[in-house]
């Protein structure tokens, strides 16, 4: 069995800890199959990871439209769209992204959970997490 990998991205403020969270949450479960679970404060560090997986989920906040809580599934070619509203990374997301692409990482492989925070300052909700936490075992 091939080992997925989990990133979340992050940092120390507000709603952006989301990503770091969630990976934390993770470590304290049973997961399904074999994952290497990572934190990433720049979204740079996220290429040579993708290149190595043969399956990555990425985790981020999204400051969307609402309602708080809400989850979105994003593939490669919906990162475009939603770069802008991708927590403080959002460029460095879809750069990342299409550069492990333009490296040879077949975009199939790859799933962004992003859940709407509305604001960056927002408290991250225990529900919040729960919520991601279920969409990565049903993922995996």
């Amino acid at each position: 069995m091939t080992e997925t990998l989990i990133a979340g991205i992050g940092s120390p403020h507000g709603a952006d800890r989301l990503g770091w969270a969630v990976i934390e949450a993770l470590r304290h479960e049973a997961l399904p199959g074999p994952v290497k679970l990572v934190a990433c404060s720049l979204p740079a560090e996220l290429t040579p990871l993708l290149l190595e997986a043969p399956r990555a989920i990425v985790i981020d906040a999204l400051l969307g439209d609402g309602p708080a809580g809400t989850l979105h599934q994003l593939s490669v070619a919906d990162l475009p769209q939603a770069a802008l509203r991708l927590s403080s990374h959002g460029h460095g997301l879809d750069d990342a992204v299409r550069l492990a692409c333009v490296l040879g990482m077949p975009a199939e492989r790859l799933c962004v959970l992003a859940l709407d925070v509305l604001q960056p300052d927002a408290s991250i909700q225990p529900e919040w997490v729960e919520t991601l936490v279920r969409r990565v075992r049903a993922l995996l």
